[in-house]
Order: structure tokens, then sequence, then C-alpha cells
């Protein structure tokens, strides 16, 4: 089992994400759940085709965690793949090199989570420590009118020849620019310049035509199990 928990008590900074239990499945999961509870934090777990048991689903249900949300598996291929030629002109993109860049990314996150106040310095420095060796990848922000209002991280943790697209967020009061599609062709880019073969993600049901526009093909489903919901009213 592949999970992780943070000092922030909310989604998706707690979580499992990979399992594969043999055994007694029904009291690993309890003790996890109870160990995120006594925490009070919320959580969710991924249910992937790869996990074990095959009705994993099932038993996180009756362990008290609901479906909150199916995202779409999807790859690409670089050497099928072309770049786009439109791009709003307003919006510039800049990969992140500096603090000033990371400050501006972890703004776009904390706003797309709805994090609390008390939660923004934590989540700046959860950014600030997974970066470098410890998280290998590259971010980029997007702003309108000197204002971060989308953010980015290309990955390069997969396997040889596989880069992953993750933490792909426009802010509401700027999506319909396309800005979502500029950021993944810079991306696919950026992984085209490191010699990567194929891009991969996972994507929520409002971002996945962007992506099939850019080009990528649906593979599988992902299952989000969660204490909470992921998105407010708000989203």
């Amino acid at each position: 089992m592949l999970r992780f928990e943070t000092s922030i008590p909310r989604i998706p900074y707690n979580g499992v994400i990979r399992t594969s239990i043999s055994g007694a499945a029904d009291d690993v999961i309890a003790r996890v759940v109870d160990e995120y509870r006594r925490r009070r934090a919320d959580f969710y777990w991924v249910v992937q085709p790869s996990s074990h048991p095959a009705d994993l689903a099932d038993r996180l249900e009756a362990a008290g965690l609901a479906l909150v949300e199916v995202a779409t598996g999807m790859s690409l291929d670089l050497d099928e793949w072309a770049p786009r030629e439109w791009r709003d002109e307003e919006v510039l993109y800049a990969e992140v090199v500096d603090e000033s860049g990371l400050r501006a990314y972890a703004e776009v996150n904390a706003a797309y989570w709805e994090l609390d106040d008390e939660y923004r310095d934590l989540a700046l420095q959860l950014n600030r420590h997974w970066s470098g060796e410890r998280a290998p990848g590259r971010r980029w922000v997007a702003y309108l009118e000197k204002q971060p209002i989308a953010k980015a991280f290309l990955s390069f943790s997969a396997p040889p020849g596989i880069a992953a697209i993750y933490g792909m967020a426009v802010r509401p009061e700027a999506r319909g620019r396309g800005v979502a599609g500029t950021l993944t062709d810079i991306l696919l880019e950026a992984a085209k310049t490191e010699r990567r073969r194929r891009v991969v993600l996972h994507s929520s049901e409002m971002a996945v035509n962007v992506y099939r526009r850019a080009g990528f093909v649906e593979r599988c489903e992902f299952r989000f199990f969660a204490t909470a919901p992921i998105w407010s009213g708000e989203h």
C-alpha cells in the first residue's frame, strides 16, 4: 500500500493511492481508516485497475467511504503529436524557476483546493519540499494581468521514457480562454524535449475534453472514494 499524510486535514492532502492487499483486507482497511480519523483528517482512497483485492471498492464503501469522483486515465504517444498554433496573447506562461514562481504556483493550488488561510503556508512548504530531486519534474504558471490564474506539473518520476501531467488547475474566472489546452501543449513540448516518448495523466470529467483535443486516448478508470466531497458548491 502506498499512502501519505500531511498536517493539512483536507482533501487532497491525505490519501491512499496504490493498494495490493493479500490476506485480511478488511482489517487493513479498518486500521488505515481509523488512523486518518484519529487525526480528524479527510482523505481519499484510489481504486485503479491494478488494485487488489478485486472488490476493493465494495470494501471501502462498507468501511464508510463514498464514491466522490471517477477520473479517466489517458495517454498520448509523442511521436504522433504536434503542437497547436492558437494561444491567447493576453496570458503569459512561465516555468517556475524561483521562489516567486513557486509562490504563484502554490497560490493557484490553494485557491483551487479552497484551502483556508491557516493551511496556505503549509501547502507552500509542501510544494517547496517536493521539488528538485525529491520530485523530479517541471512546473508552469499562467498569468493574466500579472496575476496567477493556472498551474500544472510535468512529472518525471514515472518509468524511463514516460512523463505524467499532474495538478492542472485553472481558476474558475479564467476558464474559457484555452489556458488548460495551452498549458497541456507546453508540457507536451517539454516532455518531448526531455526525450520522453509517452505522457500519461488522469483527468476529471470536467477536463477530459481538453485532453482529447490534445490527442490523449482514454485507457482506464480511477475511482476516488473519500470521507468528504472533493469539490464544494463553488466548483
